[in-house]
C-alpha cells in the first residue's frame, strides 16, 4: 500500500517507508503504477519469478497528511 506525500512529488511506500519519487524512470514508480491499475506481484512457482496479476479493478493510495 501506498500513501501520497504532502508535496505531491511522490508517495510513500509504506511497507518499507520508501520515498518513491514520480519519475517514469523509477522501477518502484512504474511498479506504483501497476498496483494502481490493480496488479500485484506474485510468484509463479512453475516458472520460478515474479509476475504481476490483476487482483482488482485498481487501488487508491491514502491522501497525504494535512
Amino acid at each position: 500500500m501506498y500513501k501520497l506525500k504532502q508535496d505531491n512529488q511522490g508517495v510513500l511506500r509504506l511497507s518499507d517507508t520508501a520515498f518513491i519519487p514520480f519519475d517514469p524512470a523509477n522501477s518502484d514508480y512504474q511498479s506504483y503504477l501497476k498496483w494502481i491499475d490493480g496488479y500485484e506481484p506474485q510468484f509463479d512457482t512453475e516458472k520460478h519469478q515474479m509476475q504481476w496479476v490483476k487482483t482488482s479493478d485498481g487501488n487508491t493510495p491514502l491522501p497525504a497528511d494535512e
